[in-house]
């Protein structure tokens, strides 16, 4: 009689930890995780700006107050400098890795100056721009990432409708391009 019993809560616990585990990756197996979804947004090292209403994406904004853009990248072979600027109540920058775990963030309230200016880099492009920083960046935010793929976001927020056309404007006019570093 104990090893029945044995047997059947040993059965009801694998049960449930297979079931946690599926219920946990399944958007990983179905290609609808964040990564996925920015990734067939089109090309590397470009903004996208999000709409406010669901759409085929499956990315969108859920509050009216906030505008978001996002844009995936690949540092493995240069840096990816991310610009935005305007006169917005707040931003923020938020940083991803291809799990959708934030590895970076960042608002106006934390950063040098008012406007984004960070670059991200590898721990190897970190060593080469330490050597010679070159003077556009010595006001920039240096970020070190340990993954060289990941998404970033950019949100403006809104909070009176006066206030829309300039948070729009933020994250459209935001850059995400590549950035030489000259070699030494």
């Amino acid at each position: 009689m104990r090893s029945v019993l044995h047997a059947v809560v040993v059965g009801l616990v694998g049960a449930a930890l297979i079931h946690i585990i599926a219920i946990l990756e399944l958007p990983r197996w179905t290609g609808t995780d964040a990564w996925s979804r920015v990734s067939a947004l089109g090309v590397t090292n470009r903004f996208f700006p999000l709409a406010n209403e669901p759409n085929t994406t499956g990315l969108y904004n859920e509050d009216p107050h906030i505008r978001t853009a996002v844009c995936h990248f690949d540092i493995t072979d240069t840096p990816v400098r991310v610009l935005a600027s305007g006169s917005v109540p707040l931003w923020t920058v938020s940083v991803y890795d291809p799990a959708s775990n934030e590895t970076y963030s960042m608002n106006d309230r934390s950063s040098i100056g008012v406007n984004v200016d960070i670059v991200f880099v590898t721990p190897s492009q970190m060593l080469q721009l330490r050597r010679v920083m070159p003077a556009e960046l010595e006001r920039s935010v240096l970020v070190e990432l340990a993954n060289p793929k990941g998404f970033v976001a950019v949100r403006a927020i809104a909070p009176l409708p006066s206030l829309e056309p300039a948070a729009r404007a933020f994250v459209t006019n935001a850059s995400c391009a590549s950035y030489m570093i000259a070699q030494i």
